[in-house]
């Protein structure tokens, strides 16, 4: 009899309908495609005061560089976006 393995989903990486804009795509040097999220901070007022980034399906910290790029954290991955701004 085949066993059955139920995981949870990971709704952390999941947004609502609406936030699409949230996500995008970016390439590395080397090819690989990663999807980011931004997430916007907010003050005790909720207000926007910045964003900060992160890889959609490992949720890798991510930085936006001065020039435009992003760099995983972890890895020190430089990163281009694809596609439309």
């Amino acid at each position: 009899m085949p066993q059955t393995m139920n995981h949870p989903t990971d709704t952390s990486t999941s947004l609502p309908r609406g936030d699409e804009g949230r996500r995008f795509e970016v390439r590395s040097v080397t090819g690989a495609c990663y999807t980011l999220v931004e997430e916007a901070d907010v003050d005790e007022a909720g207000r926007s005061v910045g964003s900060r980034y992160r890889t959609a399906y490992a949720g890798l910290p991510v930085v936006a560089n001065d020039d435009g790029t992003f760099t995983i954290v972890d890895t020190h991955t430089r990163l281009v976006r694809v596609g439309p701004r």
